[in-house]
């Protein structure tokens, strides 16, 4: 479930636009207790690691950070999580058919669920890198539902790239919205190692701090979102 820093690591370095998929065993400074990952993941988090759920893939979203030290082995990243629960389709949650991704399944875009994540927990790529009109298409997409845009492309531009969205305002209904809770209690997979990761180069070795390392990045998160919107 958890490897330590330590351990090799040589992946190629991720591009934006690439399909990854995540590593179950996560690599931190900070290695945890049964009873510490029991307060830290969530159950949807604890199922993914204990391979009680299917893979899981990212699309990067941009090149990554320098490391908080010259000599740590790991980087910061930004990544769009991708569900293979294709029965969510939203008009926020796009399906990439798997002839675009070239990984043998489709795929939900979740352009809604950008965040960051350390380079070391991603496995390796998978399938095809998503062309730019793609890319920019699920960025813009995402931008609008966060209010950074004042238009979004049309369902004929998006199908026309050969994706699939469902009626505009989809994500307002309940069982979407249950999805996407669901997604972000899930993700504590990518935000739980990157809070170790900051707690450990501030000296501090505490599962609480660790903690309030995770709470002040969700925090720092929902507040973005949310002044978002308001734009």
């Amino acid at each position: 479930m958890e490897k330590d820093f330590g351990q090799e690591f040589n992946p190629p370095t991720p591009q934006p636009g690439e399909i990854w998929e995540l590593s179950r065993y996560l690599r931190s400074p900070l290695l945890f207790s049964k009873e510490e990952q029991q307060q830290l993941y969530s159950e949807a988090a604890r199922r993914f690691l204990e391979a009680k759920s299917p893979p899981r893939y990212v699309t990067i979203v941009n090149s990554p950070d320098p490391p908080l030290d010259p000599e740590a082995e790991s980087q910061v990243v930004s990544v769009m999580l991708m569900s293979p629960e294709t029965n969510f389709l939203s008009d926020v949650d796009l399906l990439i058919p798997q002839e675009i991704s070239g990984i043998g399944q489709d795929l939900l875009a979740e352009t809604w669920h950008i965040l960051p994540m350390l380079t070391c927990n991603l496995l390796q790529p998978v399938g095809r890198r998503l062309s730019r009109e793609i890319y920019d298409l699920l960025m813009t997409v995402g931008d609008y539902y966060l209010g950074l845009v004042d238009a979004a492309p049309s369902p004929q531009e998006i199908q026309a790239l050969g994706l699939k969205i469902a009626p505009i305002s989809t994500s307002e209904q309940p069982e979407i919205q249950v999805f996407h809770r669901q997604e972000q209690a899930w993700s504590d997979v990518l935000l739980v190692p990157l809070a170790a990761y900051r707690a450990y180069f501030k000296g501090m070795k505490l599962t609480e701090v660790v903690l309030n390392e995770y709470l002040q990045i969700s925090r720092y998160l929902s507040v973005e979102t949310q002044q978002d919107c308001e734009i």
